[in-house]
C-alpha cells in the first residue's frame, strides 16, 4: 500500500508561510556549487531556455504563416501529433530525475552516473521504436484531427522529418534533464541557446532557399529542428565524456540493468501514462475545433503558441520544485523539501500572472505578427483573453506537479489531469460544442474550469505531505 494513502500516518499540513526568499539556500549545499540550491537560481537558467525554444517555435509558424493557414494548421497538428508519439519518453526523463535528484543529495555519484547511463541506453531504444512506428504514421496523422488536403500532405512532410531527428531529440532531453537534477540548469541553457540559434538560421535556409539550398517550405521547419538537435548532443557528449559536466563518468556499467531500468520506469510509467492521456485530451479538444473550422483551428493553435511564453516560469519553477524536492529527500531533510515546494509554488504564480497579462493586453499585435487574417487574428485573441485569464491556476499546477513528480509522487498528477481534462474539460466542452452549437469562445472557456480543479487537488496533495515518504 501505497504510504501517502495511509490517513494515519499524515502529518499536519505544511503551511506556505515564511516562504517568499526564492534564494535561501541550507548552511551545507547538496551539490558541489551553492548556486545550484536556490529556487531562482534554478528556475531562471530554464526560464530562459525554454523562452528561446519558443521563439524557435513562433519562427516556424510565423515563417511558414507566409505559406498560408494550410502550412500554420500543418505545422501545429504535424506538431502536436509528434509530441503524442513523445510522451513514452517521459516516462524516462521523469524517472531519471527523481532518482538524480536523490542520488544527488545523498552524494551518491556513482549511483547518479550509472542511472544516467541507463536512461541513455533506455532512451535510445524508445527513440528508435518510436521513430520505426511513427514513420508509417506521418502521411495520415493529421486526417486523425479532421485535417485534409494540403494541410495533410505539408503535416506528413513535417513529420517526418521531426522523426528523423528522434534520437538525438531524446538524447538532449535526457541530458538536460540529468543535469538540471544534479542542480546544474546553465549548461542546458548554453547548449539550448546555441541550438535555437542554429535552428532559427536553418530555418531562413531551409524554408525559403536561401545560400542556394532547395526552399523545403514545411518541411524545411522540421529539418532545422532535427539539425538542431544532433548539434545539442554533439555538445553534451564531448563535455560528458571528458567529465566537465557535473555529472561525471564513474566508470559504471553501459550494459543493460533491469533493475535500474525497473526503477526508473516505476517512478516514470505514470509520467507516460499523464502525457499520453494529456496528448489525448488535447486531439480530442483540437477535434472539436476543426469541427467549427479552419479559422478556429489555427486560432487555437496560434493562441496557445503566444501563451506559451507565459508558461516559461512555471516550466521553469517546476524543474527548481523537482530538483530540490529530490535532492532534499535524499538528504533526509523533508520539511527543508516542502519549503523548496512552496517557494516555487509563489514564483510561478506571481510571474505567470504578471507574463499573462502582458499577453492579454499585447494579444492583437502578436497574433498579426503570425499571421494577417482579421477573422483569425479576432479569434486568436478571444482564446488569449480567455486561456490569460487561467495562468495562476497554470502556475499552481505546474510548480505543485513538479514538486510531487520530483518527490517520486507520479500517480496522483495522472489521476489529476484524467479529472482535469477528461471530466472537466472534454466532456463539458463536447456536450456545448455538439450537443448546443455554442459559440467557440464558450468552448474555450471550459479551460477555466479544468485548470481550477487541478489546482485544488495537487495543492491538497502536497499540504498533506504524503509524498515525503515515497521510497524510489
Amino acid at each position: 500500500m501505497d504510504p501517502s494513502s495511509d490517513p494515519e500516518t499524515e502529518e499536519a499540513p505544511e503551511l506556505a508561510s515564511e516562504l517568499l526568499d526564492l534564494t535561501e539556500k541550507p548552511p551545507e549545499p547538496l551539490a558541489p556549487s551553492p548556486q545550484a540550491l536556490g529556487v531562482w537560481e534554478l528556475a531562471w537558467p530554464t526560464i530562459v531556455s525554454m523562452l528561446t525554444m519558443t521563439m524557435v517555435r513562433w519562427a516556424d509558424i510565423m515563417m511558414v504563416g507566409d505559406l498560408g493557414a494550410d502550412a500554420v494548421a500543418a505545422v501545429s497538428g504535424g506538431g502536436h501529433f509528434y509530441w503524442f508519439l513523445q510522451t513514452v519518453v517521459g516516462g524516462v526523463t521523469t524517472g531519471l530525475v527523481a532518482l538524480v535528484a536523490r542520488s544527488v543529495g545523498a552524494r551518491d555519484w556513482r549511483l547518479a552516473d550509472a542511472i544516467l547511463r541507463q536512461s541513455i541506453v533506455l532512451g535510445t531504444g524508445v527513440a528508435v521504436a518510436l521513430m520505426l512506428a511513427g514513420f508509417p504514421l506521418a502521411g495520415v496523422a493529421l486526417r486523425i484531427y479532421g485535417l485534409e488536403g494540403r494541410i495533410v500532405e505539408y503535416g506528413g512532410t513535417y513529420l517526418f522529418w521531426l522523426l528523423a531527428g528522434n534520437v538525438p531529440f531524446i538524447l538532449t532531453f535526457v541530458f538536460s534533464a540529468a543535469l538540471r537534477a544534479a542542480g546544474d540548469s546553465r549548461t542546458p541553457l548554453y547548449a539550448g541557446v546555441a541550438a535555437n540559434l542554429l535552428n532559427l538560421f536553418l530555418n531562413w535556409v531551409l524554408i525559403y532557399g536561401h545560400l542556394g539550398a532547395p526552399a523545403f517550405g514545411v518541411a524545411g521547419a522540421s529539418m532545422a529542428s532535427s539539425l538542431a538537435m544532433v548539434f545539442q548532443v554533439a555538445w553534451f557528449w564531448p563535455l560528458w565524456a571528458t567529465g566537465r559536466l557535473r555529472l561525471v563518468p564513474s566508470g559504471a556499467s553501459w550494459r543493460p540493468d533491469l533493475g535500474l531500468w525497473r526503477r526508473i520506469v516505476h517512478i516514470g510509467y505514470p509520467a507516460t501514462l499523464e502525457g499520453g492521456l494529456f496528448s489525448l485530451g488535447i486531439f480530442g479538444f483540437m477535434r472539436l475545433m476543426s469541427e467549427y473550422g479552419t479559422a478556429e483551428f489555427v486560432a487555437y493553435n496560434i493562441g496557445a503558441q503566444i501563451l506559451t511564453l507565459s508558461f516559461l516560469p512555471g516550466i521553469g519553477f517546476a524543474t527548481a520544485a523537482s530538483t530540490l524536492v529530490g535532492q532534499y529527500l535524499g538528504d533526509d531533510d523533508p520539511d527543508q523539501a516542502a519549503r523548496s515546494g512552496w517557494r516555487s509554488l509563489l514564483g510561478s504564480v506571481a510571474s505567470m500572472s504578471v507574463l499573462g497579462a502582458a499577453l492579454i493586453a499585447l494579444a492583437e499585435p502578436i497574433a498579426r505578427a503570425f499571421i494577417d487574417d482579421d477573422e483569425i487574428v479576432a479569434l486568436t485573441v478571444d482564446f488569449v483573453w480567455i486561456l490569460g485569464v487561467a495562468q495562476p491556476l497554470m502556475a499552481i499546477e505546474f510548480a505543485i506537479g513538479g514538486a510531487l513528480r520530483g518527490a517520486g509522487d507520479t500517480r496522483f498528477p495522472l489521476l489529476a489531469v484524467f479529472i482535469g481534462l477528461f471530466l472537466c474539460r472534454l466532456a463539458p466542452a463536447s456536450v456545448l460544442a455538439i450537443g448546443f452549437q455554442a459559440p467557440i469562445q464558450v468552448v474555450w472557456s471550459v479551460l477555466l474550469l479544468d485548470y481550477g480543479v487541478k489546482a485544488v487537488l495537487l495543492t491538497l496533495r502536497f499540504q498533506r505531505g504524503g509524498w515525503k515518504r515515497i521510497r524510489v
